[in-house]
């Protein structure tokens, strides 16, 4: 079938160039502050955000009955049980010397003094303390003690971390220091809870998509290690991390002792992750995303469902992608506009799905297949292939 140059172009790279850059209030009465995969406090020990790779808000970690609970505290997980925490794909959750570089700084002695107190450490064996913490990123909504700096002292208060924020945790596995804004972490105080998200929660308005304070978990130590197997967010490998590394991960293998464990991973010669309800919601949710993005000339929208992949070898940049967006959708407007009719997942298999694009150009329908991946937990457009 004969097409129009411009269909033909656009039909061929809806997507990259496109998208490429062509392309209740509810009353509370809890005492738990949440605190989404994205968000830093208005207080941080450490100014700024040192987690090189954050995961959107839609994280939905695999593999979730890894590792197994205990069927009358499923709440409770040992801290270095393989498969209790996971990492990102690039391996690296945490920009330690950031932190060390701004608590050993003179100026800052005060903060420094307050956050080894916190810990029961002097303000000069922070650095040692730190380098023997191992970044990770959490797999299941975490509760702790976090504290903040207001005033030249830490304020503790109970907070509960979304599924894929970076902590590092200490050679028990309980987490110890929030990477984005360097506060430091204790265990929880008071019971767990699994009432309502009103009951629970000081805000409960900031609630994540699929929260639910029964599935809310306490990483409890005990037992020390030398390493932990972790769980990749995206592909649910696992692979091994040295206590004190910071992202040197190696995959373990099939015979390895943590495969008692994690024998559903492809490692240890199981099936790898399947697709589970939560996970097939948020693929939706970011298909719905894309649909409304394209359909509201969302430049930026676009720009953000877009891999770091397809970013890196279309040699993408975000200003001149977001211009080159805008006077794609003007030009398409002197041949009748773009419309969306229909964003659909034909598949979904692990870590990646396949969605098929059918729009309407000048009066002609085009549909074509393109790929998502998850990337850190969250469903990205790969156009890359």
């Amino acid at each position: 079938m004969w097409r129009h140059p411009l269909l033909t172009s656009v039909a061929g790279a809806l997507v990259s160039a496109l998208i490429g850059g062509v392309f209740l209030l509810v009353k509370s009465s809890g005492d738990v502050v949440l605190i989404g995969v994205d968000k830093t406090q208005g207080n941080p020990f450490v100014p700024g955000n040192h987690d090189p790779s954050v995961p959107g808000p839609g994280v939905v970690p695999p593999l979730p009955d890894v590792p197994p609970r205990d069927p009358n505290n499923r709440q409770r997980i040992p801290g270095g049980e393989p498969g209790g925490h996971g990492r990102s794909g690039d391996g690296v959750s945490c920009d330690v010397s950031a932190h060390l570089k701004y608590l050993t700084d003179p100026a800052h002695a005060a903060a420094a003094a307050a956050w080894a107190g916190v810990i029961g450490i002097q303000p000069a064996d922070i650095p040692g303390y730190v380098n023997r913490l191992t970044p990770v990123r959490l797999r299941f909504d975490t509760r702790v003690t976090n504290y903040d700096y207001k005033d030249g002292h830490a304020d503790g208060f109970q907070a509960a971390l979304q599924a894929g924020t970076a902590v590092l945790v200490d050679d028990q596995g309980v987490p110890r220091m929030k990477c984005n804004c360097g506060n430091p972490l204790m265990e929880p105080n008071g019971p767990a809870d699994k009432g309502s998200v009103a009951g629970y929660a000081k805000n409960p308005q900031d609630a994540w998509d699929r929260f639910d304070p029964g599935q809310v978990v306490t990483f409890t130590g005990g037992t020390h290690v030398d390493r932990f197997v972790l769980v990749d967010l995206d592909d649910g490998q696992a692979y091994q991390r040295g206590v004190g590394s910071n992202g040197r991960d190696a995959p373990i293998g099939r015979g390895d002792p943590a495969c008692g464990i994690l024998a559903v991973t492809t490692n240890c010669g199981g099936p790898g992750p399947q697709a589970t309800p939560a996970d097939a919601e948020a693929l939706d949710k970011a298909v719905r995303r894309l649909t409304d993005a394209v359909r509201n000339k969302d430049c930026k929208g676009l720009f953000d469902l877009m891999s770091a992949r397809a970013i890196t070898q279309l040699g993408l940049n975000s200003a001149e992608s977001l211009s080159n967006c805008q006077q794609s959708f003007q030009a398409l407007e002197s041949f009748g506009g773009i419309t969306i009719n229909e964003i659909k997942v034909l598949s979904q298999t692990g870590a990646r799905a396949e969605i098929s694009i059918t729009a309407t150009i000048s009066g002609q329908s085009v549909t074509e297949q393109d790929h998502m991946v998850r990337e850190n937990g969250n469903w990205k457009v790969d156009i890359a292939g």
